[in-house]
């Protein structure tokens, strides 16, 4: 896997592209909680822009004080697998332009993963959105790290996809040329 690495993340844009989507998940997944704020600090006709992007960046901190410290872990793996899977699904398909089993596992890997996102106080934000409160509330309520084994999940399927696409890239059915000098 190592040689896979070196040879998708030796060209500057798909090791771009996975800093921006890890970059991207992570403020999405600090943020998610918090959205009427947001909304609130972006249409506020009161703050300048300077103050408004001031707000919105110091608004990552929440991920020190409103998520528990599995939360934290979870949140930040996911976002860093995230990013890493996109980025060799990119070289993947510009490469191979053929859809197999790696597009679905990294698809369930990263559905599970966004089950998993949330802070200590409201739990999995998404999975309340889909079956509201009260039973969602009831569901995690029972699991043993209340709601912390969908990010675990994520992240296991994420890991999964991970190794799954660097074992296509690296035995691949047609040669790829090499983007990077060795």
């Amino acid at each position: 896997m190592a040689a896979v690495f070196k040879n998708v993340f030796c060209n500057w844009q798909y090791a771009l592209l996975a800093v921006v989507i890890f970059i991207l998940v992570l403020a999405f997944s600090i943020w998610l909680p918090n959205l009427s704020f947001l909304r609130h600090t972006v249409e506020s006709s009161s703050l300048s822009l300077t103050q408004k992007l001031y707000l919105l960046v110091s608004s990552l901190g929440a991920l020190g004080t409103n998520f528990s410290p599995l939360s934290r872990i979870l949140t930040v793996l996911i976002s860093l697998f995230f990013g890493i899977n996109m980025s060799l699904l990119s070289f993947y398909f510009k490469t191979r332009f053929a859809l197999q089993r790696a597009a679905g596992a990294s698809m369930a890997g990263i559905l599970s993963g966004l089950l998993g996102i949330g802070c200590a106080s409201c739990g999995s934000v998404i999975l309340t959105s889909l079956f509201g409160l009260s039973a969602t509330a009831s569901f995690i309520g029972i699991l043993p790290l209340k709601g912390q084994e969908f990010g675990l999940l994520g992240i296991g399927i994420l890991g999964f996809s991970i190794f799954f696409t660097a074992k296509k890239i690296k035995s691949p059915a047609v040669c790829i040329r090499k983007t990077c000098k060795t």
